[in-house]
């Protein structure tokens, strides 16, 4: 059940549709003004961290 990150253009609030839904309207506004949210890269730090061996 992965979801896709939306942003209302309108109020700016960013939200998950779930693939059952499919419903593009901002639940605050109910504005229709909709993009994809661009996906950020994770900071350098946290990839480190996931890449260093434990002990």
């Amino acid at each position: 059940m992965a979801g896709t990150e939306y942003e209302c253009k309108d109020c700016g609030r960013a939200f998950l549709v779930y693939e059952e839904k499919r419903v593009l309207i901002c639940p605050s506004c109910d504005g229709e003004n909709i993009a994809l949210k661009p996906k950020k890269t994770l900071p350098q730090w946290i990839i480190d961290k996931n890449n260093s061996k434990p002990g």
